[in-house]
């Protein structure tokens, strides 16, 4: 690579490093270990293209050095009088003749044309040969690697660290969640029925004012049970012998890191979308789920003002809210505002600073893949994560084996966790004076 390249490689390697530790910030989590490790080998990668770009430049610096003592004029002793007028008129400039081009020896046009190289920059006496096309003549009688059989094949090919990739979301939203220890497969929690708050709010006991010596009637409480069961999330890969041997990467490294992504990835998608049968229950698929319908009239595949404030309306626990939506949804954001005469207040306020998300009525946003296109169920979702119970059974574990496929000289690898998802809430909430009713998970319904 020249010098314009490894800078641009260098600074893509800290542009990396800095958007993972800027989404760790952005979600207010500590790095995990994986993204600790992907954000050293961005500034190992950084710090390697640092050192090729010192040498590089210092190297340039003593060719040029090199150069200008080497062809610095040297003064000649003429006397005028021993000079005829009419040859004056007949001096041309030495590089117009001379078949060197005005070069003292090939060894500073060698040295003129690793500058050329390397800066871009070509000096006015390389320029000559470059304007009568010099290079379609080159290449008759000499060594180079410009042809394989001529010199190309003696020149090494060299692979730069680490492997090009689109880097996958990063799990935004999942820290939120209240976290449950599984100390067995199946892990089950006694929950009181009090979502009814028209008579009772602990699900039946009631109080009385009474008289003295009146009875009361008995009350009772009700309650149900709420489990959560652990599940396998596996993955599978298989490598040649040869490929182990003989990768200059580590291939375990490779899957390792892949699994990890895909695991995230599921996880991040089943906290949404989780059918409930032998995965997580996603908001989207729980009991409790409250759907806003859309305004009378409404344009398909639209987010109106009514739309937002409607489903703050509907949110139990908003302090601890979060809007989840899909990207399609940005375009819409800046148009919902609350007219105030001849201004407005905006209901979407995108962030200022590099550490802050979005916010929408005070709470932030987190876009993801996820979340469903545009006028969808599911496009815009506000959720209070603190009332979805995770369980995890065991961590995730990478493990290899030879002898799954050993007479095929290949190597097992496995990726494997058990865990589980889902709402407690079996039912929305209904307030003791509203009949509209409240939810941890509320989501706005289709616009087609």
């Amino acid at each position: 690579m020249n010098l314009e390249q490894l800078k641009e490689a260098m600074a893509e390697a800290l542009a990396k490093a800095k958007a993972i530790d800027d989404g760790a910030k952005a979600s207010e989590t500590e790095l995990t270990d994986e993204q600790v490790s992907k954000m050293t080998q961005y500034l190992d990668e950084a710090e390697g293209h640092k050192a090729q770009i010192e040498k590089l430049e210092a190297a340039m610096q003593v060719s040029q050095r090199l150069a200008d003592l080497e062809e610095a004029p040297k003064p000649k002793s003429v006397k005028a009088q021993n000079i005829h007028p009419s040859f004056i008129s007949e001096v041309k400039e030495l590089s117009d003749e001379d078949p060197k081009g005005g070069y003292k020896s090939p060894k500073y046009f060698m040295l003129d044309v690793l500058h050329a190289g390397k800066t871009g920059q070509v000096r006015p006496k390389l320029k000559r040969f470059q304007d009568n096309d010099f290079q379609a003549t080159a290449g008759s009688d000499e060594q180079g690697g410009y042809s394989d059989p001529y010199g190309g094949f003696l020149v090494p090919e060299a692979f730069a660290p680490g492997i090009l990739m689109v880097n996958p979301e990063m799990d935004a939203f999942g820290a939120r969640t209240t976290k449950v220890p599984m100390t067995a497969s199946t892990v089950t929690f006694n929950a009181r029925v009090d979502k009814d708050h028209s008579d009772s709010v602990t699900g039946g006991l009631r109080v009385y004012r009474r008289s003295e010596a009146d009875e009361v009637s008995a009350s009772r409480t009700e309650y149900e049970q709420v489990s959560l069961v652990a599940n396998p999330l596996m993955g599978v890969a298989y490598a040649t012998k040869e490929i182990m041997q003989d990768s200059p990467v580590s291939f375990a490294a490779i899957l390792e890191q892949g699994f990890d992504a895909e695991t995230t990835s599921k996880l991040m998608d089943e906290r949404i979308n989780g059918t409930g049968v032998g995965e997580y229950e996603g908001m989207l698929t729980s009991p409790a789920l409250i759907e806003v319908a859309k305004e009378t009239g409404q344009d398909a595949d639209t987010i109106v003002y009514n739309n937002i404030i409607k489903m703050r309306a509907r949110v139990w626990g908003y302090q601890n809210a979060i809007w989840i939506a899909n990207q399609d949804v940005i375009p819409q954001l800046p148009l919902l505002n609350l007219s105030v005469g001849t201004g407005g207040v905006p209901v979407w306020m995108p962030s200022a600073r590099e550490d802050l998300p979005d916010t929408i009525l005070g709470r932030p946003v987190i876009f993801t893949e996820y979340a469903q296109t545009l006028g969808d169920k599911g496009d815009l979702i506000c959720a209070n994560p603190t009332q979805y119970l995770e369980g995890e059974r065991t961590g995730t574990t990478f493990e290899s084996s030879i002898h799954v496929r050993w007479v095929q000289a290949e190597e097992a690898f496995r990726s494997y966790t058990r865990n589980d998802g889902k709402c407690w809430w079996r039912e929305a909430l209904t307030p003791k004076n509203s009949t509209t009713t409240l939810s941890p998970f509320v989501t706005l319904a289709e616009r087609a």
